[in-house]
């Protein structure tokens, strides 16, 4: 699996999206700027997975649970050792 790379704040604006609180016209340059490098990452990772039939209805929650699923795996293996 692809390694999900997220800065802090491109981790907020997901979150704040699929809770629908991200409105990009009340956001910061620097907000909108990290809500387009998710977008842009999610359908990277969808389209080197072919993964259009997970989809469902939306990208970013697929690509969150993705990552969710991804940061969970690395807490068991970092509790293992």
């Amino acid at each position: 699996m692809e390694k999900i790379e997220l800065t802090s704040l491109e981790l907020e604006m997901l979150e704040r999206d699929l809770r629908g609180e991200f409105f990009p016209p009340e956001q910061t340059d620097e907000e909108n700027k990290a809500f387009a490098n998710v977008i842009n990452k999610a359908d990277t990772l969808m389209r080197k997975l072919d993964a259009y039939d997970e989809l469902g209805n939306s990208l970013m929650e697929w690509f969150y649970r993705k990552y969710k699923a991804q940061e969970a795996k690395k807490i068991i293996l970092q509790q293992d050792h």
